[in-house]
C-alpha cells in the first residue's frame, strides 16, 4: 500500500490482536454458543415449518423459543430444564388465557397483577426467576395483542407450546455435545479474571510517587474486585451442592478443585502486590504466573492439553536464585501459588484425560435438586412489607396491571407496549430503573425503524425471514452483555412477530415509540413514588457487615500468624466471607450513587470508607503470607489483636448505628 492509503500495518496488527483475545475470551465464547444455540432454536420454525404446510405455526412456534431462549440464563442444568419447561408450556397457557381475556378489562388486569406479583418475588430464589417471571408476563401480553387482532387461540398456543418444546430439546442436545461446557467456559472466566489481576501486578510502574502508586493500587483493587466477582460467578454455575453430591474424581469435583486454585492465585497476586517492593522480581513473577493462568483458560476452553509447569518453575526458581531476589513473603506468596498450579494440573488432566458422555450428564446435572423447603425458605424473608423484593413486586403489580387495564379497556392497538415497557424497566432500585429505561426507549424506538423499513421493503420475501434469523442472533449476543444493544434487534422481532399484517407500519411506529415513552415515564414515577427502596437505607448495614468480615479474617490472620493452626486452616473461608461482604458494600454504593441527591448518603464519607475496607482486605491478604517468613512472640500478637478487633467492632457499632 502506498503512504497515502491510509493503512497502517501496527494498527491492523494490533486491531487483529484484539479482535482474536475478544473472541478467545471465555464471556465471549459462552455468548456465541448460547446466541448459536438459541437461533437454531428460534429460526429451525422459520425455515422447516412451511415445507409441511405448517406455515402459519411458524411465526407462534419462533415466539415460544425465543421466550424460552431467553429464560435460559446457565446455572444448574435441571434448573435450566424446569424454568425451560415453565416458560414453553406455562407461557402457552398464559397466551391463551391473554387471547382469552381480552374482552375483559378487569380480567386481564388481575391477571397480569398476579403475574407481576410472581415474576417479582421469585427474585428471592434465584437470578433465574426475574427472566422467567418478566418472560411469562410477555406471553400474557402477546395473547392480549394478538387476540385484539382476532388471531387463533389454538394456533398461536400450539405454535407458542411446540417452539418451547423444541428449544429444550435443542437445549439438551448442546448439552450432549459437551455436557460441561458451560461450566468450563465459567471456570475459565474466572482464570482469565485473574490474570488480569496478575497483569495489573506485573505492570512495569513509572517513577514511584505518590500519584502513580496511588493509581497502581486504584487498578489492583478493581481487577482484584473483578477476579473476585468471576470466581463467585462461576461458584454460583457449578452450585455447592452439586460439588459436594458429586463426590472425589468426578467432573464437578475437579472443576470446583480449579475454581478454588484460581482464588487461591488471586490471594497471592494481592499479596505480590501488597509486598511489591521497587525490585523487578515480584513483577516478573506475576508475569510468570499471569502466562501460566492464561495456559489453564485456554486448556478449559478448548477441552484438552496440559499445563506445563515446567518452565513456569524454572522461572520462579531463577527468580528466588538471582541477585534481584525478591522479599521472603513475596517468594512464599509464590510459593503458593505454584503449590495451586499444581493441584490444577491434577485436576486438568482428570477432567479431560477421560471421555464423558449423556449418561453422566443425566446422572449428575439432573440429579441436583434443591433441598427441601430451599423455595419456600428463600421465600419467607420476603412475605413482608418491609423486604424491598416484596414492595418492588407489588409496585410492578400496580403500574402493571393499571397499564393491562388501559389498554384492555380501550382495546388500544399496539398497546402491550405500555405495560411491556413498565414490566421491563422497573427494577428494585431507583438508579436501576432510570438506568433500563434510557437503554429500552433508546433501544425500541431504533428497533421499531428498523421494524417498519423491513415491513414496507421485504414483507413476504425470503429475505425477510433471513433478516429474522440474523436478528434472532444478534438479539442472544447482545441481550445480556450489551442491553440496549440487545432491545435494539429483539424490538422488530416482536413486531414482526405478532404485527406483520398492519397497513400503516409508520403509523404503529409512531404509536408503538409513544407508548414506549409513556411507559417509561410510568415506571420512573412508580420508582419514585410507590414504596421507594433508597439504598442509603441498606448501605451502612452492609458497610458494616463488610468492616465485621474484614475483622474476623484479620483475627484469623493473626492468629495464624501466632502458630494456631486451627486459624490457619479456616482463612480461605473468611476470605471468602470478606470478599463477598465488600463486594455487596461496593454494588450498595453504586446503586446509591443513582438514587436522587437528596435521597443518597454523604458520599465522601461513604467511598472514603469503602476505600479503606479495600485496603485493609488486601494488606490482610498480604499478611497471612507471612507465618513461615517470621516468627512473632505470641504476647505482643495477642495484645496488638485485642486492640485491633476492638477499634473494629467499635466502629462497626458507631456506623450501624449512624453515630
Amino acid at each position: 500500500m502506498g503512504r497515502g492509503s491510509g493503512y497502517d500495518a501496527p494498527d491492523m496488527t494490533r486491531t487483529l490482536k484484539h479482535l482474536s483475545r475478544w473472541l478467545g475470551s471465555s464471556p465471549t465464547r459462552i455468548a456465541l454458543s448460547t446466541a448459536l444455540r438459541g437461533t437454531i432454536a428460534s429460526a429451525a420454525p422459520l425455515a422447516i415449518l412451511p415445507h409441511f404446510g405448517l406455515g402459519d405455526f411458524a411465526y407462534p412456534a419462533v415466539l415460544g423459543a425465543l421466550a424460552t431462549s431467553m429464560v435460559d440464563i446457565g446455572g444448574p442444568y435441571r434448573s435450566r430444564l424446569i424454568a425451560m419447561l415453565i416458560q414453553g408450556l406455562g407461557g402457552a397457557a398464559l397466551l391463551w388465557l391473554g387471547m382469552l381475556a381480552v374482552n375483559q378489562w378487569w380480567l386481564a388486569a388481575a391477571v397480569m397483577a398476579g403475574i407481576c406479583v410472581f415474576s417479582g418475588m421469585i427474585r428471592a430464589v434465584g437470578p433465574g426467576g426475574a427472566s422467567l417471571g418478566i418472560n411469562t408476563a410477555v406471553a400474557f401480553l402477546v395473547g392480549l395483542s394478538v387476540g385484539e387482532e382476532g388471531g387463533g387461540a389454538a394456533l398461536w398456543t400450539l405454535g407458542y407450546a411446540a417452539g418451547g418444546v423444541w428449544t429444550v430439546v435443542v437445549a439438551l442436545a448442546f448439552w450432549h455435545v459437551r455436557p460441561y461446557h458451560r461450566l468450563e467456559q465459567e471456570v475459565a472466566s474466572a482464570w482469565e479474571a485473574v490474570a488480569e489481576l496478575l497483569a495489573a501486578v506485573a505492570s512495569e510502574g513509572e517513577a514511584p510517587t505518590v500519584v502513580t502508586r496511588r493509581r497502581r493500587e486504584q487498578q489492583i483493587a478493581a481487577r482484584h474486585a473483578a477476579a473476585r466477582q468471576a470466581v463467585e460467578a462461576a461458584r454460583e454455575a457449578l452450585g455447592e451442592t452439586r460439588a459436594r453430591i458429586a463426590g472425589p474424581g468426578t467432573t464437578i469435583a475437579q472443576l470446583i478443585v480449579l475454581l478454588n486454585a484460581a482464588g487461591r492465585i488471586g490471594a497471592a497476586a494481592v499479596a505480590l502486590g501488597e509486598i511489591g517492593a521497587p525490585a523487578a522480581a515480584p513483577r516478573l513473577a506475576a508475569g510468570a504466573l499471569r502466562q501460566a493462568s492464561l495456559e489453564v483458560a485456554r486448556i478449559l476452553l478448548d477441552g484438552k492439553g496440559t499445563l506445563p509447569l515446567a518452565p513456569l518453575r524454572a522461572r520462579l526458581q531463577a527468580l528466588a536464585d538471582g541477585t534481584d531476589r525478591p522479599p521472603p513473603a513475596a517468594l512464599l506468596a509464590c510459593a503458593q501459588a505454584m503449590r495451586h498450579f499444581e493441584n490444577a494440573e491434577e485436576a486438568l488432566g482428570l477432567l479431560f484425560g477421560e471421555r464423558r458422555g449423556f449418561f453422566e450428564l443425566l446422572r449428575l446435572a439432573f440429579a441436583h435438586r434443591r433441598p427441601r423447603g430451599a423455595v419456600i425458605a428463600a421465600l419467607r424473608p420476603h412475605l413482608s412489607p418491609r423486604s424491598a423484593i416484596f414492595r418492588h413486586a407489588f409496585r410492578v403489580a400496580a403500574v402493571s396491571a393499571i397499564d393491562t387495564a388501559v389498554i384492555a379497556r380501550f382495546h388500544l392497538p399496539r398497546g402491550i407496549w405500555l405495560p411491556m415497557t413498565s414490566l421491563i424497566i422497573l427494577q428494585p432500585d431507583y438508579g436501576g430503573t432510570l438506568l433500563r429505561a434510557s437503554q429500552r426507549t433508546a433501544g425500541t424506538i431504533a428497533g421499531a425503524v428498523l421494524a417498519s423499513l423491513l415491513l414496507t421493503t421485504l414483507h413476504g420475501t425470503v429475505e425477510y425471514d433471513a433478516m429474522l434469523a440474523l436478528l434472532l442472533f444478534a438479539t442472544f449476543l447482545l441481550i445480556r452483555q450489551r442491553y440496549g444493544y440487545g432491545i435494539t434487534f429483539l424490538t422488530p422481532i416482536v413486531i414482526l412477530l405478532i404485527g406483520m399484517s398492519s397497513p400503516a407500519p409508520w403509523i404503529d411506529l409512531g404509536e408503538r415509540v409513544a407508548y414506549t415513552v409513556a411507559g417509561a415515564v410510568l415506571a420512573i414515577a412508580a420508582g419514585y413514588l410507590l414504596w421507594p427502596s433508597w439504598e442509603r437505607e441498606q448501605l451502612r448495614e452492609r458497610l458494616a457487615r463488610a468492616l465485621r468480615s474484614d475483622r474476623a479474617y484479620l483475627a484469623a490472620v493473626l492468629a495464624a500468624i501466632g502458630g494456631e493452626a486451627e486459624a490457619a486452616s479456616g482463612l480461605g473461608e473468611l476470605l471468602r466471607q470478606a470478599e463477598l461482604d465488600l463486594a455487596n458494600a461496593d454494588a450498595g454504593f453504586q446503586r446509591m450513587l443513582g438514587d436522587p441527591a437528596r435521597r443518597r448518603a454523604p458520599v465522601g464519607e461513604g467511598f472514603t470508607l469503602l476505600l479503606y475496607l479495600h485496603r485493609l482486605c488486601r494488606h490482610a491478604i498480604a499478611l497471612a503470607a507471612q507465618p513461615a517468613v517470621a516468627d512473632v512472640p505470641a504476647a505482643p500478637l495477642a495484645t496488638l489483636s485485642r486492640l485491633i478487633e476492638g477499634a473494629l467492632d467499635q466502629t462497626a457499632e458507631a456506623l450501624a448505628a449512624s453515630r
